[in-house]
């Protein structure tokens, strides 16, 4: 059953070039599989260093069909995300301990483009706001 729910995930593989208009800020993110299946790796640079390059592990955590991401980026920050992809939507969150966080991330119809944003409360419980968007051009398959 984790195979099927993972399977929906293929969309993302291939290596992306990322933006984040207004930040002057592109990078390349990665998505490949474990050797032997299981869990997607994710892993993303950017060109500038006040910027941190990251690597995250994603997987199923139950026959639910939950889906988690473990993101640890070069700052020394590790972050538990949950996740759903569902449809054309790609969506990334989670509600502290600090501060809640989410991504929501629309997938072109040929899945050559992902056109999104980040958004963040200031506490805990508090309402989201836009934090910078981010966006995927997908550059190999």
């Amino acid at each position: 059953m984790t195979s099927m729910l993972l399977e929906r995930l293929n969309i993302l593989v291939g290596e992306w070039e990322t933006t984040a208009p207004g930040m002057d800020a592109v990078g390349r993110t990665t998505f490949e599989w474990l050797p032997g299946g299981g869990f997607l790796i994710q892993r993303s640079t950017v060109e500038r260093p006040e910027f941190p390059n990251a690597i995250c592990t994603i997987g199923a955590t139950g026959s639910d069909g939950a889906l988690q991401q473990h993101y640890f980026d070069s700052r020394g920050v590790a972050r538990v995300l949950d996740m759903t992809l569902e449809g054309n939507v790609w969506t990334l969150f989670r509600d502290g301990p600090d501060w809640p966080q989410r991504y929501i991330g629309h997938i072109s119809e040929d899945g050559s483009t992902i056109t999104g944003r980040w958004e963040r409360g200031t506490y805990l419980g508090a309402p989201l706001e836009h934090d910078f968007d981010l966006n995927f051009t997908r550059i190999i398959a």
